[in-house]
């Protein structure tokens, strides 16, 4: 883990095949690499850092995703970043914890799964370890 893990996702796998966790780089200027095929494992944990000195932690979750709002100005090519969200679908259930990172503010919502954006589905779930402890909690490092 960086020194100053903020700005950063970490993964934590359930099997013991390969390394144990992965730690993006900054999401606000890299790729974090959600897309690549070490995240392609069974996920036992996903932890987000703010610069707040909290993290989002979720665990449990049957599926995760992490996907980026960004907004385009009509007058220009130029694209920017709106908010981070992450996602963890419960077991055994249709909804979808959500965590929304922007416009200075972390918002918590649930979603049904299959209507996470805008009332359509987004790509991008990763499976879950399911059978532990469920939690989806933003806790103070």
């Amino acid at each position: 883990m960086p020194n100053n893990p903020t700005w950063r996702i970490r993964v934590v796998f359930a099997d013991r095949v390969g390394p144990r966790d992965y730690t993006a780089p900054d999401i606000r200027h890299l790729d974090p690499g959600w897309g690549d095929e070490i995240l392609n494992r069974t996920i036992e944990r996903l932890e987000f850092f703010l610069p707040t000195g909290h993290k989002i932690v979720m665990t449990g979750m049957e599926y995760y995703n992490f996907f980026v709002e960004a907004v385009q100005s009509l007058s220009s090519d130029a694209c920017g970043i709106k908010a981070f969200w992450f996602a963890g679908k419960l077991p055994g259930c249709s909804m979808v914890n959500m965590w929304r990172i922007g416009d200075g503010k972390v918002v918590h919502i649930k979603k049904v799964f299959g209507q996470e954006w805008g009332g359509l589905p987004t790509r991008g779930w990763k499976k879950g370890l399911v059978g532990g402890p469920v939690s989806s909690d933003l806790v103070r490092i």
